[in-house]
């Protein structure tokens, strides 16, 4: 019953494999060649529509497997009725040795015995699918295996335009060759399916108790309506089958430029399959099946109005669009099978549904032929307006049974339609989709970026379930993207993870709270600032200042009091520091801390984080950058900024000389000086006096330039009188 990820992933690849070969023999000895064959030999709408129907009346034969083939592997079952229909297709050869008369009968018998073993195994196919795939991926599942099985048929149908077009061959002798060839290709595929690793095995099951559980199903009212919304969406494809007797009688349409329409019509499902897969799991089957049945109603009276005097391209772009869209149709419907499919029971239901639509597939058939052949008092635009109209009456049953559905994690209509109205969300919804199919990190990382700016709900909720992932990959630029554009719906998926003594990612999670200013955040993260860990604590400091809880100031003056703080500690609480005294007093613990360390880079960061609290301008990091390039190049950049001050004679000379001399010393006397001169109001005194009184002999490249930026900003200040633009925390 349940397979690892690795045989789910090979019984994927392996059903794929079988669909294609399987599309491609289908298509040569069933639906369209057995049209024309039954229309060579004069076939009436009666036994057409029998022929249209067939194919989902002999499902009822499912009903029985439980009773013969008990124990029987469904891969086993499948290649069996394979290879046995194939065999059957062969008695097709007989047909142009009888009479006429015999002949129609004949197509029919054998058709009918074909069916019969396609339908013993084929309503098993969404027990298979269920089984190789999990639940959030089986509408993207389903709609790879329709685009794979109509690109096959299509190709199928290009090779029997291309033999029905061979000069050398009459009609029938062109069909013929086509079923020929169509055995060859179902026994390959009776082959393929046996690849599939699924060991599920047919359940015994008495008649008695195939009757139970189909009362069963039967009387559950929401079971009851999605059978017979399956049955009314499938008996949409029966009556479009129509169009081949159309066109061939009607619109006098050649048996090859048949196959090309039929080609035009898989062409639209494969596009529609391709359009609708970022939708299905995401949104649901039941707001798109309200849409789409409205939709077909409408190409229903098209059909219905169609006659002599129209082009033929028109006939293909309507066969285009209508099957564009009934192609989503039975999308659609497979996928509520296959998620509505019980555990334990998949046969039992699989077999529930076969057996309605058994008989509702033969009522509708009948009724479309018997419609063509009815004659009425009043004109009809052409013979098959009323087989049509039922097509488009069926589609607004389908409208009302919809609305009845219950269908779990599907939107409303509404909701389907706003956000496929808006190019944001449709952007949105391509994203999505391109990340579970992209395996290049570098264009995964591109799309969670994009998503990161995000603000849709469907972002939202990608985030939320990458925010719930095991795996560590993304997941700390997902958690880190939250504090730079905050989502409040996330913000308890970040205080749980925060709260996780043993998450990888917890520390990440801390630091994204920084920007949900909330009782619940604030709680969290006064609790995690009374742990033993500095590193920790620091972080927590860090995002508590940021959304202006002020509790830790304490705490945090006490660690920085500390010998032995490891870099990132000390530079998360001066962060924090510098958020809390907003006096600027946080200038001392800088200057303070400094000379501790030798790193150039330690000091820079420590300058940065003062400079950015006051947003000074141009800021200072663009120095340092320079600086760390090329050291004449930091200063000669700096000086250039510096030469609109005020100057004594011959000052500016000698500064640029001391920097010509790497007299550090002596620069940052002149910055000592120069800021004696005045005095300044807070939040920039603290800096002056921080300035004046540090002395140290020997100074680095970066401190005499932060001496020189510093005294700069200053200066400005106090010739304009009036200081800068508060900077938003970072």
């Amino acid at each position: 019953m349940y397979l690892s990820r690795a045989k789910k992933i090979q019984g994927q690849k392996s059903y794929v494999t079988y669909t294609f070969i399987n599309g491609l023999g289908y298509s040569f000895m069933a639906e369209t060649i057995i049209y024309l064959m039954a229309l060579h030999f004069g076939a009436g709408n009666m036994a057409l529509g029998y022929i249209s129907s067939a194919v989902y009346l002999t499902g009822i034969a499912i009903f029985f497997v439980p009773r013969f083939f008990p124990g029987v592997r469904i891969v086993g079952l499948f290649f069996a009725a394979w290879m046995i229909r194939g065999l059957v297709c062969l008695a097709y050869g007989m047909a142009p040795y009888v009479s006429r008369y015999l002949a129609v009968p004949l197509v029919i018998a054998v058709y009918t015995l074909y069916c019969l073993l396609r339908n013993t195994a084929y309503p098993l196919n969404p027990v298979i699918q269920g089984i190789v795939t999990r639940p959030s991926e089986r509408g993207h599942f389903a709609a790879r295996v329709l685009f794979v099985l109509y690109a096959s048929m299509t190709l199928s149908r290009f090779v029997s335009f291309a033999v029905l077009s061979l000069p050398s061959l009459d009609e029938m002798e062109g069909i013929l060759l086509l079923i020929g060839l169509g055995v060859i290709l179902n026994t390959a595929a009776s082959f393929a399916i046996r690849r599939v690793p699924v060991e599920e095995r047919v359940q015994k099951q008495n008649l008695a108790e195939s009757l139970r559980t189909f009362a069963r199903y039967i009387r559950r009212p929401q079971d009851l309506v999605f059978i017979l919304l399956y049955c009314g969406g499938m008996s949409l494809l029966v009556l479009f089958n129509f169009t081949v007797p159309f066109l061939r009688k009607t619109a006098q349409v050649p048996s090859n430029l048949i196959f090309i329409f039929t080609m035009v019509n898989f062409l639209g499902v494969m596009i529609s399959s391709r359009l609708i897969r970022p939708f299905l799991d995401r949104f649901g089957s039941r707001p798109i099946l309200i849409l789409v049945n409205l939709v077909t109603a409408g190409l229903s009276l098209l059909w219905f109005r169609g006659g002599d005097g129209a082009p033929l391209w028109a006939f293909f772009a309507l066969g285009f669009l209508s099957m564009f869209f009934l192609g989503m149709v039975r999308l659609l419907l497979d996928r509520l099978v296959i998620n509505r499919i019980p555990e334990n029971d998949r046969i039992g239901f699989t077999s529930t549904i076969s057996i309605v639509f058994s008989l509702f597939s033969l009522v509708i058939g009948l009724a479309g032929g018997f419609l063509a052949d009815l004659r009425t008092p009043f004109p009809l635009p052409h013979e098959y307006s009323l087989t049509f109209a039922l097509m488009g009456f069926m589609a607004l049953v389908n409208f009302f049974l919809t609305l009845l559905l219950r269908e779990g994690g599907s939107v409303s209509t509404n909701q389907f339609l706003s956000l496929v109205m808006s190019p944001r969300s449709l952007r949105t919804i391509h994203n999505l989709d391109l990340l579970k199919r992209v395996d290049s990190d570098t264009r995964r990382e591109t799309i969670l970026i994009e998503l990161e700016s995000d603000s849709s709900h469907l972002a939202t909720q990608e985030i939320r379930r990458r925010l719930r992932q095991a795996t560590l990959r993304d997941k700390e630029m997902i958690i880190r993207s939250l504090f730079s554009h905050p989502r409040p719906e996330l913000e308890d998926d970040l205080i749980e993870e925060a709260r996780d003594g043993d998450s990888w990612w917890r520390q990440s999670a801390i630091f994204a709270l920084g920007a949900y200013p909330t009782e619940k955040s604030r709680a969290v993260l006064r609790k995690i600032s009374r742990e033993k860990y500095p590193y920790l604590v620091s972080v927590a400091a860090k995002s508590m200042a940021r959304i202006g809880d002020f509790s830790c100031y304490e705490r945090i003056v006490e660690l920085l009091q500390r010998e032995g703080l490891d870099v990132r500690t000390s530079i998360n609480l001066v962060i924090a520091l510098s958020l809390i005294e907003k006096d600027g007093t946080y200038w001392e613990t800088i200057f303070r801390l400094i000379p501790q360390r030798n790193s150039h880079r330690y000091a820079q960061s420590l300058m940065i984080i003062g400079c950015r609290r006051q947003d000074y301008r141009p800021p200072i990091e663009d120095f340092f950058l320079d600086l760390n390039l090329s050291e004449k190049g930091g200063f000669e950049g700096l000086m250039e900024e510096m030469a609109d001050l005020t100057w004594e004679e011959g000052e500016f000379e000698t500064l640029l000389k001391d920097l010509e001399e790497r007299n550090y010393y002596a620069l940052w006397n002149w910055c000592r000086s120069r800021c004696r001169k005045f005095t300044l109001l807070e939040p920039h005194e603290p800096l002056r006096e921080s300035i004046v009184a540090f002395r140290k002999r020997s100074l680095s490249p970066s401190l005499a330039l932060a001496g020189l930026y510093l005294t700069m900003q200053l200066e400005r200040i106090n010739e304009s009188g009036s200081a800068p633009k508060k900077h938003n925390p970072e």
